[in-house]
């Protein structure tokens, strides 16, 4: 079934004290503060597959309360799923009902209203802002989704105080983003990215990558893996090459850039982002009919995107390590162009603001439509792609 014409939905990761991807927060429409009803909610099963979206990790939908009295419970996957409610309306029915849902293996979290009383027996987590931690907060820190956070000071902060979950989209702020040297595993990684760029020479490629256990491992694992779905599997550094052919080889160079050094904070949360950004311009890019350079630099435009917030580079000057010409540098930094109003529209989607350009989408002769299912398609990619 095709999607609606005003039907998208936003994915926020949600950090663990690891700082790794702990589950996603998704919603529905320009409405992050509005609960998902059950027509919504039923649009949203017919056009998603959560494990193509989210893979191993739980979903979490702030949804009406309506819903939890509804028959579509039957067709939401319990293991999957935690029911974000609010306190507001709550009936003593309604408390027994998440009981009943929870024996069966629901999960429930709520927003924070200033008293747990009523909730104390049925929550699994709160979300509340951080100017309204209190003393019951504090005490279920280990329960507690920390929203508001603006900056990555005030996070390592509230990890020292002990707390554990966090929605993550404060890892994409500017202020995140600190000057360092580049690793010199990530280093070698661009340099070998622009030689395959500069001159695909599959035997002097193979020399490269096989003197690099991680690159030949990480590589292996890539082309075997569903997303390409190739008849035979590949054994070999050389088959692997020829294979993949120099574009998808790119690919793989920069996303593996991405989990060079994984010590490297929220590198698994920017890998996933950056990945399904380029992966949604490409597609966005084939849909315009643009030719197979600009397709190739639309990937390159998306994953390049946040890469600096990893490396603590400008992408000034990244593209200038890595040798990439001055359109794409215009796209990430200014928005100029076709490609930069592609990575402004999914940036955009991203926040949920997808309101405030509407008319860029139209203009390059897209719609809501063509957004939604690319960024579906790149969900479900990142999914099937091992990147290790």
């Amino acid at each position: 079934m095709p999607l609606s014409g005003d039907f998208y939905l936003t994915k926020v990761p949600i950090l663990d004290d690891h700082q790794r991807i702990f589950g996603y927060f998704l919603s529905i429409k320009n409405r992050e503060d509005e609960p998902v009803s059950v027509n919504e909610l039923a649009d949203l099963l017919v056009n998603v597959n959560l494990e193509k979206i989210a893979g191993s990790y739980p979903v979490f939908l702030k949804v009406n309360n309506e819903v939890i009295k509804h028959d579509i419970l039957d067709y939401i996957p319990a293991e999957k799923t935690v029911l974000l409610l609010s306190t507001d309306d709550l009936t003593d029915e309604d408390v027994q009902l998440i009981k009943e849902l929870k024996n069966v293996g629901f999960r429930f979290a709520f927003e924070y209203g200033g008293d747990l009383g009523r909730i104390s027996e049925i929550f699994d987590y709160i979300f509340t802002d951080v100017n309204q931690i209190d003393s019951d907060i504090y005490q279920h820190r280990d329960k507690v989704i920390l929203t508001g956070i603006f900056s990555t000071e005030e996070f390592k902060q509230l990890l020292n105080e002990g707390f554990r979950y966090f929605k993550g989209d404060f890892i994409f702020k500017p202020s995140t983003i600190v000057e360092k040297k580049i690793d010199p595993s990530k280093l070698a990684v661009m340099e070998l990215f622009t030689k395959v760029r500069e001159n695909f020479n599959p035997p002097q490629i193979e020399e490269i990558i096989k003197r690099n256990p991680d690159l030949s491992i990480s590589l292996l694992k890539y082309v075997n893996s569903a997303a390409f779905s190739f008849r035979s599997k590949i054994t070999s550094i050389r088959h692997a090459i020829s294979i993949l052919g120099q574009r998808n080889l790119l690919q793989w160079l920069l996303l593996f850039l991405y989990r060079a050094g994984s010590d490297s904070s929220y590198a698994e949360t920017l890998l996933e982002v950056s990945a399904e950004r380029g992966k949604t311009l490409e597609i966005l890019a084939q849909k315009l009919n643009l030719s197979d350079e600009e397709v190739e630099k639309s990937f390159l435009v998306g994953i390049l995107s946040l890469v600096d917030k990893l490396i603590g580079i400008s992408p000034e000057e990244l593209i200038k390590e890595l040798n990439l010409d001055e359109e794409i540098v215009k796209a990430i930094v200014e928005k100029e162009g076709i490609l930069g109003k592609l990575l402004n529209i999914v940036e955009k989607t991203e926040e949920g603001k997808i309101a405030d350009i509407a008319d860029v989408i139209s203009s390059l002769g897209l719609n809501l439509n063509d957004v939604m299912s690319a960024q579906l398609q790149a969900f479900a990619w990142f999914e099937e792609v091992n990147i290790v």
